[in-house]
């Protein structure tokens, strides 16, 4: 059988004598292509099955295997009953994470092994942050907010592990390079996993870290966060690396050796 899929994106492509499985991935390439490129826009539908064979002019096995893929990507959401769909849904994070922890599950590597990924990577981030041209503005609407809700959940452990690791997570993001974002704040939003079930536990069991500690972690934050600001490169990142080889140290007491959680996927 010759299957072929009309080219209303890239003109007519003729596959002959292919598998079934190689149609579907090609379906599917294309509409990925339009997913990311905004053709077809986050939250909508796509059209209906039939819809979709008739315009690629491919049979329901091949355009069910796209669906597939674009499901196993993220890419689309498939809803059944009465108003059933696939729903696009935008790229996201949480893969990646999953991923790496995936990836360094089997590599057997221990949490420590994250931990010292960050003492480098991290303060990379800070610097590019501070070099920006518009970090007074990141600063005032990304970093400070943030601050302030640490400061408001001082007392509360659990809280402020949480408030801190979005602390953290923002630093990433505030560094202007997408692959480093991505890539770096994969490892970040790992970690984040890894201390807010500690956080969890060392609340339960009344061994999580004083006030004073909690203060000093907070000081710290808005040291990195003014160096940023002022444009300061240098200190920005002599911070960072140093507050990036202190805080993880309550963490990994004892878990050093342990192997890395996997987090929850969410969107």
């Amino acid at each position: 059988m010759t299957e072929s899929i009309p080219g209303s994106l890239t003109g007519s492509i003729g596959l002959k004598q292919m598998s079934q499985p190689s149609i579907g991935e090609r379906v599917a390439d294309l509409l990925r292509e339009r997913i990311i490129s905004g053709a077809i826009p986050e939250g909508t539908l796509l059209p209906r099955q039939e819809d979709l064979m008739r315009e690629f002019n491919v049979s329901r096995p091949p355009m069910r295997e796209a669906l597939r893929i674009l499901e196993a990507e993220g890419l689309i959401v498939v809803r059944r009953g009465n108003v059933g769909g696939a729903e696009v849904r935008a790229p996201d994070r949480s893969g990646v994470t999953n991923a790496l922890a995936l990836l360094l599950q089997f590599e057997r590597a221990p949490l420590k092994d994250l931990a010292d990924a960050l003492v480098e990577l991290e303060p990379l981030c800070v610097g590019l942050a501070a070099e920006r041209e518009d970090r007074q503005e990141i600063v005032a609407e990304l970093l400070r907010p943030l601050i302030n809700q640490q400061r408001e959940s001082l007392d509360d452990g659990a809280a402020f592990t949480s408030t801190s690791r979005d602390f953290h997570e923002a630093l990433i993001n505030a560094c202007g390079n997408a692959t480093i974002r991505l890539s770096v704040g994969a490892l970040v939003t790992l970690w984040s996993t890894q201390e807010r079930a500690w956080a969890d536990t060392a609340v339960s069991t009344e061994h999580y870290p004083e006030l004073a500690q909690r203060a000093e972690v907070l000081k710290v934050h808005e040291q990195i966060t003014a160096a940023i600001e002022k444009g300061d490169r240098k200190r920005a990142m002599t911070l960072a690396r140093g507050h990036a080889r202190a805080y993880p140290q309550h963490v990994l007491d004892n878990n050093a050796n342990r192997r890395i959680l996997l987090g929850p996927r969410t969107r």
